[in-house]
This record gives structure tokens, C-alpha cells and sequence, in this order.
């Protein structure tokens, strides 16, 4: 939910009633803008009633401390990720202080571009006085837009990412590092600046509960709905039926853990390697096929945003791209680097909605070949190439304790008989290719991880705006001038 407040001159001679019915108007025009874009809208000078003082004379704006500690309260007592501040006209700045310091949650600054008050005035003079007073972080780091509806919105957007991340739990199946991959692994008390909490479980929980259900009803309508809806390259080592049975089991294990935690949870990560791989002797690659999906064998589900090898910052990367756009996000592997394409590929499964870009989950699961693995002792990889669409692309790092937020956006890539025909390792995974935003050695130079999140459409100006919400630099990597300056700061 994002809070508008509009505020007003409060000099009783300077009283007019033109001023405050401009007043009125702009501010119901954001809240309808922002409303038919979906948002939920905290309307505080609706609900102080202001409508009515207007009606009667007096002032539609915020006007006084009492006024700005009854809708301090106000805002308190809602589910608020955001306050948009009215600044259409001139205020006096200790009122929009006071609201800041007894709300501390994010702060836009807003004005349209009409000459005929004093919007500008009233930005500079609130947003000086806010870094003066540097009650909290919202203060100080505030945001400032003046007429563009359209970058409010997108500060809306990263505004209620941050918030739900903040209050949902990651839940992580084995914890790492996978692989001695030291990069996997995080300060997780530290990560609560950005994330709830972490539900750290055993593999062997999934393990368990999967041993049971192999004689299930459950696992066997899986099994057939597969067989209806993709297509099944059977072999007689590596995916055999009772292969496949067995990582349908380990992913309604898994599912049914999750559900466990109701609403708590926001993305969950399967190490797997080498554990299931290896010594169970089957990967977990339904898990992250599945959950970020929409639908499986009982219907449709929940999109659970989902990871491989324990990768923490990778999961709050692919949750935050959930959060944003509202689409399952496509996690995997950096598998090659030239010039001129990224090639994304998970080491056997990812997001099934991306065999296709479909709504329609069908259509996602009828242009995927389920078939054996290239590593580990059995299991079966989910096959598809994802048709060409434009991809924003991220990733959260971490260099000597500091974080960073890496995006970029992606022009996806066909992959042609030419770039099919050279793949041997991994040609059974699931591949995505996007345009390289750099050349080949400035891109690897500066990727600070061996995995990448993506999801369908353009929101960069989201992730700039979470990055100032989170404390953390944001690096375009499609800005020569960005990378230059990140890779002379490290």
C-alpha cells in the first residue's frame, strides 16, 4: 500500500480557496493514476476528512502538527510501504519533517509541472530540509520526482518489493557453500536489512518425506499429467520411469514443506549437489521447474520464486524480480560469454515459463523435453530454449562486505541451429540467450557471481530505486560511464 499526502500553505492569510481546489484536484489525479496501475492507496487526506473541511472554507492540504500527527498515526496503522508527499504548492518544511520523522518509511517528493504554483519551491525547500535534519534513512535518502506519473509508479513498485521482502522469510534446503563456491554464501544478519528472515532445513527433510510418498496416488497423477502435457525422452539409466517418480517425490516433498509455512516464505533455494545428486542419487530438478511456475499436476498454484545450490543473493535477486514485475524470474547459470550474447542455462531445470513466455502454462509445458541428465548419478533435465523477448537482468553481490545490485537490459537472442549445434555440455538444460550489454572481458570482469535472474520487461528504473531504498549501489551494466566507475572502485 502507498500513502499520498498532500500538504498547504498554512498562513491563514494566505488563504484560497483556488489554491486548495488545484489542490484537490492534483491529488486525486495521482491517487486514480496510481490506483487503475493496481496500487492499493492510502488516501490520508480522504480519511482526515479534508474533502469536507474544503467544503466548509478552510484548507484540503495538511495544514498543522496536530494534523500531520493524526495522519502520522494513520499511515502507522496501515500496511504501508510508501509515502508519496503532495508538494504541489508552497508548505513551511518543519510539517513535512515532523511526518517523516514519526513515519520512517520511504519518502517520494512530488510535484507536477504546472507553472502556475510553486511545486519547485516547495521540493527544494522540503527535500534541504530534510537532509539538514537527517532524522532517519528515508530522510536523508528521499526521492524527488517532478512530473512524470509514469517514475512515480516505478518508485510505487520498488517501494512494495522492498516491504514484502523485508517481511517474508527465504527458505534455504542446505545451506552452502555448494561446490566451494565461497560466493553462495553471506552475512544472513546481516542480509535482514533487505530480507525477514532465513529458514535454514536439511535436504534430508525432503529425502524423507520423498521416500514415503513413491507409492503415493500423488506421485503417479504426476507422472501421468507429465507425460500428457511434455514431451518424455525415456533411457535406461539416467531418467527411467522410477527415476522420474523419484524427483517427482522429492519436488511434492518439498512443495508440501513450503506450504508448512503458509505465507511466511518468499522464494525458497535446493542445494542438491552434491547431496541429492550424488548420495541420494537423484537431482531435485522439479524444484526449480516447478515452484516458480503456475501451474502442476493438481492446477493451478502460487509462482514461487526459486533457486539451485543454496545461492542466497540469487534468490533475493529472483524474488525482488517476482516483486516487481509479478512474473515467475528465470534463474541460472552464466554458461558462455562472447561479445555479442549470454547464453543463461541451469544445470537442469529452470522456470518452465520460459519454454515458451506463455500465459498459458500448457503451451509452456508442451514445448518442454524432460530428459537424462549430464551429471549425477540419475535424473532427468527439463529442456527448452526460450524464444527471444526483451529481460531484465540482475544480480546482488557482495565485494569486501559491500553490496552491490548489477542490472542490466537484456535484448533476448534466438538460439540458432549455428549456436545448437556447438553445445555438448549441458545441451539437455534449459537455455536462454541475451544480447552481452558489454564486450566479453568487461562482462566478465565485473559479474561478481556465476548466476543470473531475469524477468520479462524493462524495470531499471525499479531497480535504481530499490538500491537507494536498500543503501546499496546500483550498477548498469548497459552504462559504459557505470562500469567504468565500478570497476576503478574496486
Amino acid at each position: 500500500m502507498l500513502a499520498v499526502v498532500t500538504f498547504t500553505d498554512p498562513r491563514k492569510t494566505s488563504l484560497s480557496l483556488e489554491r486548495e481546489r488545484a489542490l484537490l484536484r492534483k491529488h486525486e489525479e495521482l491517487i486514480n493514476s496510481l490506483e487503475k496501475e493496481g496500487f492499493d492507496v492510502l488516501d490520508v487526506n480522504g480519511a482526515l476528512n479534508k474533502r469536507e473541511c474544503l467544503q466548509k472554507g478552510s484548507n484540503f492540504g495538511i495544514e498543522s502538527k496536530e494534523e500531520v500527527f493524526e495522519a502520522s498515526k494513520l499511515i502507522n496503522s496501515k500496511d504501508v510501504s510508501g509515502v508519496i508527499l503532495g508538494l504541489w504548492h508552497w508548505t513551511e518544511s518543519n510539517l513535512v519533517t515532523l511526518l517523516a520523522k514519526e513515519v520512517n518509511k520511504p519518502l517520494l517528493l512530488y510535484a507536477d509541472d504546472d507553472i502556475s504554483w510553486a511545486g519547485s519551491t516547495c521540493i527544494t525547500s522540503v527535500g534541504a530540509s530534510l537532509w539538514e535534519s537527517a532524522l532517519n534513512y528515508h530522510a536523508v535518502h528521499h526521492t524527488r520526482i517532478k512530473g512524470d506519473v509514469e517514475k512515480v509508479k516505478a518508485w510505487g513498485r520498488a517501494a512494495e518489493a522492498v516491504s514484502k521482502l523485508s517481511r517474508k522469510s527465504l527458505l534455504l534446503w542446505g545451506a552452502p557453500y555448494t561446490l566451494g563456491m565461497e560466493h553462495l554464501m553471506d552475512d544472513l544478519p546481516r542480509l535482514k536489512r533487505f530480507v525477514g528472515d532465513f529458514l535454514i532445513l536439511g535436504q534430508y527433510l525432503i529425502v524423507k518425506r520423498a521416500d514415503r510418498m513413491l507409492n503415493d496416488e500423488r506421485v503417479e497423477r504426476f507422472f501421468e499429467w507429465l507425460k500428457e502435457k511434455s514431451k518424455i525422452k525415456f533411457d535406461s539409466s539416467m531418467l527411467t520411469r522410477e527415476v522420474l517418480k523419484r524427483q517427482i517425490a522429492l519436488y511434492l516433498a518439498a512443495k508440501e514443506i513450503y506450504e508448512e509455512y503458509g505465507d511466511e516464505v518468499a522464494g525458497v533455494s535446493i542445494k542438491c549437489q552434491p547431496e541429492l545428486s550424488e548420495v541420494y542419487g537423484t537431482t531435485a530438478c522439479l524444484i526449480p521447474a516447478f515452484f516458480p511456475f503456475g501451474m502442476d499436476a493438481f492446477g493451478d498454484k502460487d509462482v514461487i520464486p526459486a533457486t539451485c545450490e543454496g545461492d542466497v543473493k540469487g534468490t533475493i535477486s529472483s524474488v525482488m524480480l517476482f516483486y516487481l514485475s509479478g512474473k515467475p524470474p528465470l534463474f541460472g547459470d552464466i554458461k558462455y560469454v562472447d561479445d555479442e550474447l549470454i547464453l543463461v542455462a541451469n544445470c537442469g531445470a529452470s522456470s518452465l515459463y520460459y519454454a515458451r513466455l506463455s500465459e498459458n502454462p500448457e503451451e509452456n509445458l508442451r514445448a518442454t523435453l524432460i530428459q537424462g541428465q549430464c551429471q549425477g548419478k540419475s535424473g532427468g533435465a527439463l529442456t527448452y530454449r526460450t524464444p527471444p523477448s526483451q529481460f531484465t537482468v540482475a544480480r546482488l553481490i557482495r565485494i569486501d562486505g559491500r553490496y552491490y545490485l548489477l542490472y542490466f537490459l537484456g535484448e533476448g537472442v534466438e538460439i540458432s541451429d549455428e549456436i545448437e549445434g556447438k553445445l555438448k555440455w549441458g545441451k539437455q538444460w534449459p537455455h536462454t540467450a541475451v544480447k552481452n550489454p558489454l564486450n566479453k572481458n568487461t562482462f566478465l570482469s565485473v559479474m561478481g557471481a556465476n548466476h543470473l535472474s531475469m524477468v520479462p520487461g524493462d524495470f531499471r528504473e525499479e531497480i535504481k530505486f530499490i538500491a537507494k531504498l536498500w543503501g546499496v549501489k546500483a550498477v548498469n551494466l548497459g552504462d559504459e560511464i557505470e562500469v567504468r566507475e565500478f570497476l576503478n572502485e574496486i
